[in-house]
């Protein structure tokens, strides 16, 4: 209980001898700060390609992100290929990959997106999303 009045005491005393009264601002020092100071431009941050313009890089085969979802999929490497950040990797982790139902769904539909086009959908490449496959349905 001392230690809690003490406390209280001190702020109190910090928060009455604290006002606006105590600090000088010196306009001609601001003035010459600002007439002297350097415009700084910043350049615009690069723009992201939209999902359907991301493609593949040479190197990554649809066959094996395909293979890499039917049979490590409940650990998620098959999203580490496709480009995934690394965190991704802790959810299918701790949950099997979702009980089986979200690898079953991953490797059913990038099945399916192989025979029909021979290409993984766009929009699983670099996708930050669990269900990768939400925005489809």
């Amino acid at each position: 209980m001392k230690k809690l009045v003490l406390t209280l005491a001190v702020a109190l005393f910090a928060i009455c001898s604290a006002s606006a009264n105590n600090y000088v601002a010196n306009d001609a020092a601001i003035d010459a700060l600002v007439e002297n100071s350097v415009e700084m431009v910043m350049e615009a941050a690069p723009v992201m390609p939209a999902a359907d313009m991301i493609s593949l890089s040479s190197n990554q085969d649809p066959l094996i992100a395909t293979l890499l979802s039917w049979f490590t999929g409940w650990c998620g490497l098959h999203r580490y290929y496709l480009g995934t950040t690394i965190w991704m990797g802790l959810p299918y982790l701790l949950t099997g990959g979702g009980l089986g139902i979200v690898t079953l769904v991953d490797a059913v539909l990038m099945t399916l997106d192989l025979i029909q086009d021979n290409k993984i959908n766009p929009q699983y490449i670099n996708n930050p999303r669990i269900l990768m496959w939400a925005d489809l349905f």
